[in-house]
């Protein structure tokens, strides 16, 4: 078996967020946060990264349009134009863009497997991106 390859597709959706812990006061929250407690959105792009061996007779690592309508249904329907800290995947848990690339990863892994999710990388804005890899 030849080594694995990486193919990687970007996606795009907006969504609106606040940092904020129901347990600090408002004060420690403003400290720790500064401007982020005030609701503000993004324009986020996701990109995933599925790798595997290439397909003999497609000569691809993954079916893209397969890939486009997982993510499509699976995140950005979801989050796009949505209240991120309404989501039951943050509750408990700050919408930061690591956290973002977290719950990504959870919702994606059982649909693309674990073995071949490879990378979620989630742009914030165009100076500011996190990678998650899984455990």
């Amino acid at each position: 078996m030849s080594a694995p390859a990486y193919s990687t597709r970007r996606f795009t959706f907006s969504a609106g967020h606040r940092y904020w812990v129901e347990g600090w006061s408002d004060a420690e929250n403003e400290r720790v946060f500064g401007r982020l407690t005030v609701p503000h959105g993004h324009n986020y792009a996701v990109e995933v990264t599925i790798r595997g061996p290439i397909d003999e007779h497609t000569g691809m690592v993954i079916d893209l349009s397969e890939l486009k309508r997982v993510v499509g249904e699976t995140v950005v329907e979801r989050f796009d134009h949505a209240d991120l800290n309404a989501d039951t995947l943050f509750r408990g848990r700050i919408p930061t863009t690591e956290n973002l690339a977290v719950a990504i990863w959870e919702l994606l892994a059982p649909k693309l497997g674990p073995d071949r999710l490879w990378r979620v990388r989630v742009w914030e804005d165009p100076t500011l991106y996190v990678d998650y890899f899984g455990e």
